[in-house]
């Protein structure tokens, strides 16, 4: 089968949309794909070096009025948002046919609430993050697993060293789009733009 021939139909379902506050009908999406979505806090994070664009995943780790998750801050994506403060968010939750995708402009959050987030993760976990110099060339896999193994060990009783280079950002948002999947390819889009203090919406072709 060649690949122009895999196609998915979808059914058309009411989209239903807080017409004042898009974060309102973030929170009711998400409580939905909480339900029926593996890893509903998934979503790629395009970002920007002003001459390149580059994305991966990553998972949200809490959200409000911004979107907050957590990197290595030397990392390629920790680079481009340093120059580059404006980011994108997508999430894709296939099971329910639904797409939201949120631009904003990035900033680090305060270094005591992301010293407070990695001492409540796994001691293994911390262990990755003060371990890896994300990005960077490596000798290879197995020395990776071997320095963490002994770091395992050396903290075994021990505080893990918080890590300079690691931390929280929070994407606060100028646009937010919903997507529903409908049938015949006329899938329902709604914008929210932020002017000033308020949101604006409007209806979008699919």
């Amino acid at each position: 089968m060649k690949i122009g021939e895999t196609r998915k139909e979808y059914k058309t379902r009411k989209i239903i949309i807080n017409s004042d506050c898009p974060i309102l009908t973030f929170k009711n999406w998400y409580k939905k794909a909480e339900k029926k979505v593996s890893e509903p806090n998934a979503f790629n994070l395009a970002t920007s070096s002003g001459k390149y664009v580059s994305s991966r995943m990553m998972l949200l780790k809490d959200y409000g009025e911004t979107f907050i998750f957590f990197t290595n801050f030397h990392s390629r994506k920790g680079v481009e948002l340093f120059n580059n403060s404006k980011s994108s968010m997508n999430f894709w939750w296939k099971e329910i046919q639904q797409q939201i995708r949120i631009d904003g402009v990035v900033k680090k959050i305060q270094k005591e609430e992301s010293k407070a987030y990695f001492y409540s993760r796994p001691k293994s976990s911390q262990i990755g993050a003060f371990l890896s110099n994300q990005s960077r060339k490596i000798n290879s896999y197995e020395e990776l697993i071997k320095k963490y193994k002994l770091l395992i060990k050396k903290y075994k009783n021990d505080i893990v060293p918080y890590p300079k280079n690691w931390g929280g950002y929070e994407l606060t948002p100028y646009r937010i789009e919903f997507w529903q999947g409908g049938s015949y390819r006329l899938h329902q889009r709604v914008e929210f733009i932020k002017a000033r203090t308020k949101w604006q919406m409007k209806k979008l072709a699919p």
